[in-house]
């Protein structure tokens, strides 16, 4: 994963220990995998429950499912941290980034509010 946004320039690693949350969310989603996998084989396959096959392929899971969801765990932690802790104006992102698009808005609502009130400037 790279360090910064190519956009935005926003720093992924915010502070020191930022990414336990995202081994957090990899350890629960594998976690969760491996239970599902037990449940449903033990419960169709009753009462001849093929447990060899049933290790192997919990097993299975528990080693590739981390590998393979690694980036996306760290993608969504990036997400829940942000909602959890807004950006601060001195994290390196210009705030006028993330502003342009409302800056527009508001900029089209006020021309269209100086029309509806006859303004000939629109402001």
């Amino acid at each position: 994963m790279a360090s910064h946004c190519p956009r935005c320039a926003f720093h992924f690693n915010r502070v020191p220990g930022h990414w336990l949350g995202s081994w957090f969310l990899n350890v629960l989603v594998t976690q969760g995998v491996v239970v599902l996998i037990l449940v449903v084989v033990g419960a169709a396959t009753w009462p001849d429950v093929p447990v060899m096959a049933m290790t192997i392929g919990a097993g299975a899971a528990a080693v590739f499912v981390p590998l393979a969801f690694f980036p996306f765990a760290r993608t969504i932690w990036v997400a829940i941290e942000l909602a959890m802790r807004p950006l601060e104006l001195d994290e390196g992102v210009a705030p006028g980034f993330e502003l342009e698009r409302d800056i527009a808005s508001l900029r089209a609502e006020a021309t269209t509010a100086g029309r509806d009130r006859g303004d000939a400037t629109g402001r």
